[in-house]
C-alpha cells in the first residue's frame, strides 16, 4: 500500500523522534514538528490510517504511536539519508584499526571492538568461509620425524595449520618438493575447488609421476579435508542490558540466545552472502517475531573483489541509523583497505 505524502511526513517525525526517545509518540508532538500546518485532530486520523496500514502500533487506548518494523524498513529504504561521518571520526576509526596487528584473527577481533565502540552496541565481525578463499600458498614443514605441519595461506591474510602425521622416511628436502608442487597445482584455487580435484590429481599420480607427488596430494587431502569452521567475534554484548527500558524482558532473552549461538549468526551469514554492500535486517526478518524489537546493519569486507565475510552491528530497532549505517559502511571498507594492503599479492 503506497503512503501519501503526509503520510510519509508523519511516519518519518514519528520514527525520528522513536529513534531519539524511545517512547510513543502523540498527535500533539507530530503537529509541532510538521511542516503540514495540520491540527492534532487532523494528525490523529492520519496515524490512525498509517495504524490500520501496519506502520503504527498503539500499545494501549491513550499512548501515542510505535512505529513497527514495516516503519522502520520504509524508514530506511525510502526516507533515510545518512549522515556524513566527520573527518576526524573517520581518522580515528583508521588509527585504531590499523592497531590490530598482523594476525587474520586479532584483526577481525579489533573490528569488532571497535564497531562496538563506536555504536555503544554489539559489534559482529565473520571470519570467511575457508572453503570459499583462494590459497596463496602452502608450506609444508618438518616438526620432528613422523610429523609435519601444514601451512596454508589464504587471500586476506587466514591462515590455517595442521599438523599431519608422515612416514619417518619423509625429509625436509621432500617436503620441499611437496610444497612446491602443490603451490604449482593449487594456488589461487579455493579450498573447494581443491577438494573438487585432488582425488583426481592423486589417480593421476600414479601413472604420470611418481610416488612422491602422490604423497605431497594425500597430505593436501588430509589438510584441506574437513576443517572448515568459521570464527564469530563478539563484541560488547552487555551492551544489550542498556536497552532494557522499555523492553520486553523475553526479547532481551531471544536476543542474548541468539548471540550465543555462533550458528545462527552463520546462517544469517549466509542468507545475507549475496546482498551487495551496506544492508540493513530487522529480527522479524532474520529470525521471527521474537527479535521484532532488534535490528542488524552490516556490510561485507573483501579482497581483491573477493567477499570474504561480514562485520556489523547489532541493537535496538530504534537505533540512530543515519549514523550508524555510514559507520558500519567505513569500517567495512577500511578493513578491505587494511587487508588489501598488507596481504593481497
Amino acid at each position: 500500500m503506497s503512503l501519501t505524502a503526509r503520510g510519509i511526513e508523519v511516519l518519518r517525525i514519528i520514527v525520528q523522534a522513536y529513534i531519539d526517545h524511545a517512547a510513543p509518540v502523540g498527535s500533539r508532538y507530530v503537529a509541532k514538528q510538521s511542516t503540514l500546518k495540520l491540527s492534532a485532530a487532523s494528525m490523529r486520523n492520519i496515524m490512525a490510517d498509517l495504524t490500520e496500514k501496519g506502520y503504527l502500533h498503539q500499545p494501549y487506548t491513550s499512548a501515542g504511536r510505535i512505529p513497527t518494523d514495516k516503519a522502520f524498513r520504509f524508514y530506511v529504504d525510502t526516507v533515510l539519508s545518512p549522515a556524513l561521518l566527520p573527518e576526524s571520526t573517520q581518522k580515528d576509526m583508521k588509527e585504531a584499526l590499523v592497531q590490530a596487528g598482523l594476525e587474520f584473527s586479532d584483526i577481525l577481533e579489533h573490528t569488532s571492538k571497535l564497531i562496538s565502540a563506536q555504536s555503544s552496541q554489539v559489534g559482529v565481525a565473520v571470519a570467511p568461509k575457508r572453503s570459499m578463499i583462494r590459497l596463496q600458498r602452502i608450506d609444508l614443514i618438518q616438526v620432528r620425524t613422523g610429523l609435519v605441519m601444514a601451512i596454508a595461506i589464504f587471500d586476506g591474510g587466514v591462515v590455517h595449520n595442521k599438523l599431519l602425521p608422515v612416514e619417518a622416511r619423509v625429509t625436509p628436502d621432500d617436503l620441499v618438493k611437496y610444497s612446491n608442487y602443490l603451490n604449482e597445482k593449487f594456488q589461487g584455487r579455493t579450498i573447494e575447488e581443491i577438494r573438487n580435484n585432488i582425488l583426481q590429481e592423486m589417480e593421476q599420480a600414479e601413472t604420470k609421476f611418481n610416488a612422491l607427488y602422490g604423497r605431497a596430494l594425500s597430505l593436501a587431502h588430509e589438510a584441506f579435508g574437513s576443517n572448515n569452521d568459521r570464527e564469530v567475534y563478539l563484541e560488547g554484548t552487555l551492551n544489550v542490558l542498556d536497552h532494557i527500558e522499555g523492553k520486553d524482558i523475553s526479547s532481551m532473552r531471544e536476543l542474548l540466545e541468539f548471540l550465543e549461538h555462533r550458528s545462527a549468526i552463520l546462517e544469517l551469514v549466509d542468507k545475507l552472502a549475496d546482498n551487495e554492500g551496506l544492508i540493513v535486517t530487522f529480527g522479524t526478518e532474520f529470525y521471527g517475531p521474537e527479535l521484532g524489537q532488534w535490528g542488524l546493519i552490516s556490510s561485507p569486507y573483501q579482497v581483491q573483489g573477493q567477499k570474504l565475510g561480514v562485520i556489523g552491528t547489532i541493537g535496538p530497532i530504534h537505533m540512530d541509523y543515519s549514523r550508524l549505517m555510514p559507520m558500519v559502511d567505513t569500517i567495512a571498507r577500511m578493513l578491505s583497505d587494511l587487508l588489501e594492503s598488507r596481504f593481497a599479492e
